[in-house]
């Protein structure tokens, strides 16, 4: 609700920044690529200029990956698709003008993760429980990217623990200067 509440808020001043939406693909690093395979996703962001080359960022987001099934000592572990929300501020230093050109930047994100596993029930008939877990996880996500009038493109590294990605997001910008 507050999210939401800062979107309408930041759309109804543009002069002080602007929004994008754009596209999200995610390949699955550590731990991770045992249980997940490649994600896509969605993702809202409003820019906001602090000096010359200096911005920050709010953004919004829903990832999903296709789950896999991991053999150890030849027991399979089914997993089912992991989703995460991904709710970030942080900032963006332009090595040219601002809002123009190559960028470098850091967002701190709070992921909502949610995935689905398989439980071997030891009890009557043996067979599988399909089970969920949900938590919230701290990330941090350094990345670069290259910005044009109307489009962003984005390349990151989502350090999240146990479900960190590569991040590569193409981003359509409302109201471009």
């Amino acid at each position: 609700m507050l999210i939401a509440f800062a979107f309408a808020l930041f759309g109804a001043f543009p002069v002080l920044g602007q929004f994008s939406a754009g596209l999200d693909l995610a390949l699955p690093t550590g731990n991770f690529t045992n249980m997940a395979s490649t994600g896509f996703g969605v993702s809202a962001r409003y820019d906001a200029i602090i000096s010359d080359k200096l911005g920050w960022t709010a953004s919004l987001g829903y990832e999903s990956y296709a789950g896999k099934t991991y053999t150890v000592n030849n027991v399979s572990i089914p997993f089912g698709n992991t989703s995460n929300v991904p709710i970030q501020g942080g900032i963006k230093y332009y090595f040219q003008e601002a809002s123009n050109g190559f960028y470098g930047g850091l967002d701190i994100s709070l992921n909502v993760l949610s995935t689905w596993t398989y439980s071997y029930n030891n009890g009557n008939g043996g067979g599988y429980s399909l089970v969920s877990d949900s938590n919230t996880v701290i990330g941090v996500n350094p990345g670069i990217g290259y910005r044009l009038p109307n489009l962003d493109f984005a390349l990151r590294y989502n350090a999240r623990g146990d479900f960190s990605s590569l991040g590569i997001r193409a981003a359509y910008v409302f109201g471009a200067k």
